[in-house]
């Protein structure tokens, strides 16, 4: 996935150590926004479930460089993703903050559940590296038409431009096709559960839209992007070594030794 080779397989030392800050992570935002939490309504089992499902992924098979760079990763961009949809009202929480600090530790926790969940799943999926052109543009246009409202909006722009730039840049199509199918698919849950909830609601009041759900996909794919920025600079400047296997040569060849045998 992002790395060149894993250090780390399954669970060891080191997912007990991340386990045990998860949970501080999780009491420090309950404790925090324990005003939001509505005890009267009862236990969210979907929530439990998705939560207790991420939290097992990121403990699993961990590489703590390549998880930290990750991470730092998906907090930005998510970051700027929240402050774009919540200032333009494309969507908006339940408590009109613009974004709400509580839900940026989300953003890396679920980039790096993805990250596992691809890990696992990558070998097992077809070959889908020629739906690229189709499926990647395909929900670019898609995500035009769902911000057109607000198209006039120098943010949007932007927006429009990094997914342009996210989708011609790169070169591991394997790649990425396995991360907007495995990001989707875990996206449909979060947004399943959050606009049900109505913890937050898109302008289209759907629940969810399909565009805000294969959005995963495509941040899945724009957050593997700025991690091999980021390792790649780390390289040009001398902090990293230069992998045995450059990250792109992957590209054209197939993802798993089962696909290499036919």
């Amino acid at each position: 996935m992002y790395r060149a080779g894993m250090t780390n397989r399954g669970f060891n030392r080191g997912s007990l150590l991340l386990l045990v800050g998860l949970l501080v992570l999780y009491t420090a935002v309950g404790i925090g926004w324990r005003h939001l939490l509505d005890p009267s309504k009862g236990m969210d089992w979907l929530l439990l479930g998705i939560w207790a499902a991420m939290t097992g992924l990121v403990v699993w098979g961990i590489d703590p460089r390549a998880d930290l760079r990750l991470a730092a990763v998906a907090l930005c961009g998510g970051f700027v993703i929240e402050w774009w949809g919540t200032n333009t009202q494309l969507w908006r929480y339940f408590v009109d903050e613009r974004p709400p600090l509580w839900i940026l530790p989300a953003w890396p926790i679920a980039a790096l559940s993805i990250e596992r969940l691809t890990r696992l799943a990558e070998a097992r999926l077809p070959d889908m590296r020629r739906l690229y052109w189709f499926v990647v543009p395909g929900f670019v246009l898609l995500m035009i038409r769902f911000l057109w409202p607000t198209i006039r909006v120098s943010a949007s722009q932007v927006v429009i431009a990094l997914m342009v730039l996210v989708t011609i840049t790169g070169r591991r199509r394997d790649r990425d096709m396995a991360l907007f199918v495995v990001g989707a698919a875990f996206g449909f849950l979060l947004e399943y559960w959050g606009t049900t909830r109505y913890c937050w609601i898109y302008y289209t009041a759907e629940h969810p839209p399909l565009v805000a759900v294969l959005a995963h996909g495509f941040a899945s794919i724009a957050f593997a992007r700025g991690v091999d920025a980021v390792l790649a600079l780390r390289i040009a400047i001398g902090w990293d070594r230069s992998p045995t296997v450059p990250l792109s040569e992957s590209v054209d060849g197939p993802s798993n030794p089962a696909q290499a045998s036919h």
